[in-house]
């Protein structure tokens, strides 16, 4: 079937003989897109738990540990900015499933990462100096006192734990965006998909504004682009969320 295609590929370790399909109990589980599916024994009885699989874990670990060698002795903002995407791309994919102790377990790891690149950052400087300026309680509450911030931009690292786990609930078959009577209905989704795709600080500023633009007072998931603006109140200039077409 492959032809002369086939030493190619053998040589690169694709075994052409290999069945993709086998079976296998649900007790011993399998892995699937990254999740691992298996039956455990609980006080309840049986139950199925899916998890973020070891792969994937380790997949993500690798991601984190090539952007630390990247970005060794670069500035904490900069280490921020692209650490933040991944931190928060791993954390949306695996929230739906039993995933709390996968993300103690990557801001343990994270954690440890950042220690070797701040003392290598600062090799003069004592531990002490290093958590005194560097180390913040979180910008949207909490009393964690290891958040990494920027002295100069307060901008912080995003934890993993921070993402909230949410259980994907389908929608009613009979449930029609088109249907006035479930307005609601579906601007409570709508707000569950913005939290799912937006930062902490972004989602405090949505839900002090009800999820609704501030100057076209239209819902912020219209599927119009949202940034964020200081604009001029009363009291002065603050941060608001608006569609981008909104800004004139």
């Amino acid at each position: 079937m492959y032809g002369k295609l086939t030493p190619y590929l053998q040589k690169r370790g694709i075994n052409l003989s290999q069945d993709k399909t086998r079976v296998t109990h649900i007790e011993d589980g399998f892995d699937f897109l990254g999740f691992s599916l298996r039956q455990y024994k609980t006080g309840q009885g049986k139950k199925l738990f899916i998890k973020p699989s070891k792969d994937s874990i380790q997949k993500a670990k690798n991601k984190i540990k090539d952007t630390f060698t990247t970005m060794r002795g670069r500035p904490v903002k900069e280490l921020i900015r692209v650490l933040n995407p991944i931190i928060r791309g791993y954390g949306q994919y695996w929230k739906h499933v039993v995933s709390k102790q996968t993300f103690s377990y990557m801001d343990h790891y994270v954690f440890s990462k950042l220690v070797k690149h701040l003392k290598h950052l600062h090799q003069k400087k004592s531990w002490k100096w290093i958590k005194k300026r560097y180390f913040r309680k979180p910008n949207h509450g909490g009393n964690d006192r290891w958040t990494l911030t920027c002295p100069l931009t307060n901008i912080q690292l995003l934890k993993m734990s921070w993402i909230k786990i949410e259980r994907h609930v389908m929608v009613a078959y009979k449930n029609s965006p088109d249907d006035p009577s479930l307005r609601e209905y579906w601007e409570k989704r709508d707000r569950k998909v913005f939290n799912s795709e937006n930062t902490l600080d972004r989602m405090k500023l949505a839900r002090k504004q009800g999820y609704r633009c501030v100057l076209c007072k239209q819902t912020l998931q219209n599927g119009e682009k949202v940034t964020v603006r200081n604009l001029e109140v009363s009291t002065g200039k603050t941060a608001k969320l608006v569609h981008v077409p909104c800004i004139k």
